[in-house]
C-alpha cells in the first residue's frame, strides 16, 4: 500500500498543525459511547430486532436542568444526513424530564452523532463549554443508550477561525445562491500576473471556519498559510461552496441508496463544473488548464470527487478523496470504475483510516476493517486499469484515524504537500568551467 513519502523538511511543523487539529474537536483516542445508565433510565424500553437484519435502537438523554420544558431535542448523525433540527429525528420529553427516541438501524451499524435542540448553533457542549468529540456507538438488539447532555452551546456561534484572505461569494445559476469561500494565497494581490491552480472543495462550511462547522473545521486554511510561508508548496486557490443542509445527501451521491436514498450527484456535479469553475476561472487569476484543476472532499464528498475523477478527467487534473464513502450502494462506484474501461488522465489520492467506525468492523471475518477492504478493491481495479500505484495513483491507509473532520485536519497539510501543490523544484544548477 503506497503512502505519501514524508520528507523531514516541515515534519514538526506539520506535526503541530496536526495535533492542533486533533484538539481542536475534542477529540480522544477512544470512542465517546453511551454513558453508563444514570438513574431514571434503567426502566427504558429496550432495542428489538425488526426483521431483514434491522433491530430497533432506544436513546434516552438527560439534559441540562436548566433546559426549558418546551425545548425541541433532536439528535444528528452520520445516518440521516448530520441535520440538527430534522424533525423526523425530534425526540419525545417524557415526564421524568427525560427524552427518548427509538430508531431502526442495521443490526451491528457503527454511528456517529451529536444531539441538538434544532441548530448548530444549539449542539450540545462539555462541562465547560468546550466543544466535543462525536458520539460514537455499535448499535445492537435489546440495549437502549442513556446519555446525559452536560451543557448547550445556548445559541452562542464559535468564534471564527479563518486565516489569511478569504472572500465569500454568491455564483448566479450555482446552487440557488448558496455560499461559496474563496482562499486566496499569499501575494495573489502583489503580482498582476501571477495565475494560480485551483483546488475545489466540498462541505464548504467545515473548510475554513469553526463558526460555521457542525463538526470542527479542516483548517485548509492555516495548513496553506503555513505551507507558503515554508515554500513547501505551490501557492494555490481553495473553492469550498457550502453543503445544502438536507439536501447533502442527495447533491452528494451519484446513485441512490436502497436505506439512504440520494442520487443527485450527477445534477450537483454538473453545476461545480459548469457553471462554479467557469464563473472562478472568468473572476480569479487561475490556470484555466485542466492540470491546475482539482477536486477534493471527505465521505460522501471523497465519493463525489472519485466519481468526478471518471466523469470530467478531461478538464480535471487530481482528486483527493479522504475517507470516501466507498460503501454507499453496495459499493458501486467500484463496478462504476470497473465498467469504465479507459484510465482518466488524472492524478489520484485517496485514503482511509484504519477505525473510520471508531472500532474494527469486519463482517466477512478477513481480520481487515471493511472499509480498508473497499479501499483495496478499488485500488486494484484502478491499478488493473493502468494506474500507477505510487505515481498516479496514491492510496494511504491511516492507522487508527477515524472519520471526522479533526483527523481529516490533521493529515491535509501532508497531502496539500506532497499531493496536490507540491513545490516546483528549483533547477539545478550548472557548474561553470574556467
Amino acid at each position: 500500500m503506497a503512502k505519501l513519502t514524508r520528507s523531514r523538511r516541515g515534519i514538526a511543523q506539520l506535526g503541530a498543525l496536526a495535533a492542533s487539529a486533533l484538539a481542536a474537536c475534542g477529540t480522544s483516542s477512544s470512542p465517546v459511547t453511551a454513558d453508563a445508565r444514570a438513574p431514571g433510565l434503567a426502566d427504558a424500553a429496550g432495542a428489538d430486532a425488526v426483521s431483514d437484519g434491522r433491530v430497533r435502537v432506544g436513546f434516552a438523554v438527560a439534559v441540562p436542568v436548566d433546559t426549558p420544558t418546551d425545548s425541541q431535542v433532536f439528535i444528528a448523525g452520520d445516518f440521516q444526513g448530520w441535520e440538527p433540527g430534522n424533525p423526523d429525528y425530534a425526540l419525545s420529553r417524557g415526564s421524568d424530564g427525560v427524552y427518548r427516541i427509538e430508531l431502526d438501524f442495521d443490526a451491528g451499524a457503527n454511528i456517529a452523532f451529536k444531539f441538538t435542540r434544532g441548530s448548530w448553533e444549539t449542539v450540545e457542549k462539555g462541562p465547560e463549554g468546550e466543544e466535543i468529540a462525536n458520539r460514537l456507538a455499535t448499535l445492537s438488539a435489546g440495549t437502549t443508550l442513556a446519555f446525559t447532555v452536560a451543557r448547550w452551546a445556548e445559541g452562542t456561534p464559535a468564534p471564527s477561525t479563518r486565516t489569511g484572505d478569504i472572500e465569500t461569494i454568491t455564483v448566479p445559476g450555482f446552487a440557488d445562491g448558496r455560499r461559496v469561500w474563496v482562499y486566496l494565497p499569499p501575494g495573489y494581490h502583489d503580482d498582476a500576473n501571477a495565475r494560480y491552480p485551483v483546488l475545489y472543495m466540498f462541505d464548504g462550511q467545515n473548510v475554513f471556519d469553526a463558526a460555521t462547522s457542525f463538526a470542527g473545521e479542516w483548517q485548509v486554511d492555516e495548513a496553506l498559510e503555513m505551507l507558503n510561508q515554508m515554500s513547501a508548496v505551490e501557492p494555490a486557490i481553495a473553492v469550498a461552496a457550502d453543503h445544502g443542509d438536507g439536501a447533502r445527501i442527495a447533491e452528494y451521491t451519484p446513485w441512490p441508496d436502497p436505506r439512504h436514498g440520494g442520487g443527485q450527484g450527477d445534477a450537483h456535479l454538473s453545476a461545480i463544473m459548469e457553471v462554479l469553475v467557469p464563473h472562478i476561472d472568468a473572476s480569479y487569476r487561475t490556470r484555466d488548464q485542466a492540470a491546475a484543476r482539482g477536486l477534493a472532499g471527505s465521505s460522501l464528498g471523497g465519493l463525489m470527487a472519485l466519481y468526478a475523477a471518471y466523469e470530467y478527467g478531461d478538464r480535471l487534473g487530481f482528486v483527493a478523496a479522504l475517507s470516501p464513502s466507498l460503501w454507499w450502494d453496495d459499493q458501486h462506484l467500484l463496478g462504476h470504475v470497473q465498467a469504465a474501461g479507459a484510465q482518466p488522465p488524472v492524478r489520484v489520492y485517496m485514503d482511509m483510516g484504519t477505525l473510520e467506525e471508531g472500532d474494527t468492523v469486519d463482517e466477512n471475518d478477513n481480520g481487515v476493517d471493511d472499509n480498508i477492504d473497499h479501499l483495496r478493491a478499488l485500488r486494484d481495479a484502478m491499478v488493473a486499469q493502468g494506474f500507477t500505484l505510487g505515481g498516479d495513483l496514491v492510496v494511504a491507509e491511516i492507522e487508527g484515524a477515524r472519520h471526522s473532520e479533526s483527523f481529516w485536519a490533521a493529515r491535509f497539510p501532508e497531502i496539500a504537500r506532497d499531493f496536490l501543490f507540491p513545490a516546483p523544484q528549483a533547477p539545478a544548477q550548472t557548474q561553470r568551467r574556467n
